[in-house]
Order: C-alpha cells, then sequence, then structure tokens
C-alpha cells in the first residue's frame, strides 16, 4: 500500500513516459532500435501485459482459494479471471503470438484479411477499417471507464462505489492520472516532435502510438499489483473481524 500511496512511484514512471517521448527525436539508428517490430517499446509492452497477466491469475487463485471465506460475488470472479484473459491475450496479440519469434508463416486466409499479414486479430481490416469498432477505440474506454470514470464515481458517490465494488475492484486513482498524463502527453508529443522525427520505415504518428501503447500495457503492471494489494488488504481485514 505504501507503494502507491509515495509521490515518488508517480514522478518516476511520469519521467519514464517523458523520456519515451522524447525519444521521438533521438535520430534514426534510436528509432531502428525502438519503434519497429519486435523492438524495445513492442516487447516492453509485450513483456508487460504476460506480466500483469501473471499478477492477475495469481489474484483469481487467491480469491477462489479464499471464496468460501470471503464470499466474493461471482461476477467479481468473473472479472477477475477476465483481466487475466484479457492481459495474456493482449501480450500474445502484440508479437503475433510468436510468428516472427518461431518464424511461423501467415495462413494464406490470414493474409487476405490482416493489414499487416499477420497472425492476429486487432490488426484484421474489419477492425481496422471500422468507423466505431476500432481495437485501439476500445481499448480506450476499457482503460478509460476502469481507471478514470468508475474511480472517480466511487469517489463522488457511495451508492456508486458499493454497487461497484460488488462486481470489480476500484483503481487507485493515481493510476488512473498516470494513464491519463500517458494520454494527453501523446497528443504533445505530435506537436513538439514532429519537426525532429527523420525515421522513414516507421511514421511518425505510428511510433508515437508504439510508445503510447507500451506505457499503457506498463502500467498494466501496477494496476494488477494494486488489485492484488486491494483484494489481500480486504481479505485480511475480514480475517481480523472473525477473530
Amino acid at each position: 500500500s505504501k507503494l502507491f500511496s509515495r509521490p515518488v512511484l508517480y514522478i518516476v514512471i511520469g519521467l519514464y513516459f517523458v523520456v519515451g517521448f522524447a525519444t521521438l527525436a533521438f535520430g534514426e539508428k534510436a528509432a531502428a532500435l525502438l519503434f519497429d517490430e519486435d523492438r524495445y517499446f513492442e516487447n516492453i509492452g509485450a513483456i508487460s501485459l504476460f506480466i500483469a497477466a501473471g499478477i492477475s491469475f495469481y489474484t483469481f487463485y487467491l480469491v477462489r482459494k479464499a471464496h468460501q471465506t470471503e464470499k466474493v460475488f461471482w461476477g467479481k470472479q468473473l472479472v477477475y479471471l477476465g483481466m487475466a484473459l484479457l492481459y495474456f491475450f493482449g501480450g500474445g496479440e502484440e508479437i503475433s503470438w510468436g510468428q516472427r519469434i518461431f518464424g511461423i508463416e501467415t495462413p494464406e486466409a490470414l493474409m487476405e484479411t490482416n493489414t499487416q499479414e499477420e497472425i492476429n486479430i486487432h490488426n484484421l481490416a474489419f477492425w481496422e477499417n471500422s468507423e466505431i469498432l476500432k481495437s485501439d477505440d476500445i481499448f480506450s474506454i476499457y482503460w478509460f471507464g476502469f481507471v478514470v470514470i468508475v474511480p472517480a464515481a466511487s469517489y463522488l458517490f457511495g451508492w456508486f462505489k458499493k454497487l461497484a465494488s460488488m462486481w470489480m475492484p476500484i483503481v487507485h486513482w493515481g493510476i488512473g492520472v498516470l494513464f491519463l498524463f500517458n494520454y494527453f502527453f501523446a497528443k504533445v508529443a505530435k506537436s513538439l516532435f514532429a519537426s525532429y522525427y527523420t525515421y522513414q520505415t516507421v511514421p511518425f504518428i505510428q511510433a508515437v502510438q508504439e510508445v503510447k501503447e507500451s506505457n499503457y500495457e506498463f502500467m498494466f503492471i501496477f494496476l494488477s499489483l494494486w488489485i492484488l494489494w486491494d483484494f489481500m488488504r480486504s481479505s485480511q481485514s475480514n480475517i481480523e473481524k472473525n477473530a
């Protein structure tokens, strides 16, 4: 709990985000190491999601193990499991399920329907060409609702917090602030570093997106740690009440 109450955590992560976006101006050699497929930002994002998935699966295991004493609502249990599966799926999608690592050829059916001709779902033409169902938009709705809207509404309205906490863990407000900071600084970066970016292989807007997505995915580690701590705290509190 002390980790999430210390300003230094948010300062360090915020600086990491700023430095990440600043690399857009570091030149072509740095860009080749950072923004291409299977390079720094994509790999950090995938690793972060797999770590978040591991933490979330462990949280779900603890919830199920303590079910007889904790009486966690079944809907909330599904949310714990759903987050673990979502992060694992996201990590797999980031690396196209190991396609480039293991040298797997893209099936012909996906070659025709996947905009990047890779083994993944989020780059299917169906999502890419949709006006209302783009995978990036769905992802944005997920994090904005979960780490910003729900915590803010829970802080303002006691009845909402009581209802929401039955279905899901309420995320620490500081995590939401970092998500918002990453979102808005990506907007700033598009104006701040556009004239310095010279790498032709990866378009500038795509490079900004790679940094922004990687930062979001990195934050899911801390979000998962908060949820794990939150459950352990409530579990310990129940034990003390019943002692």
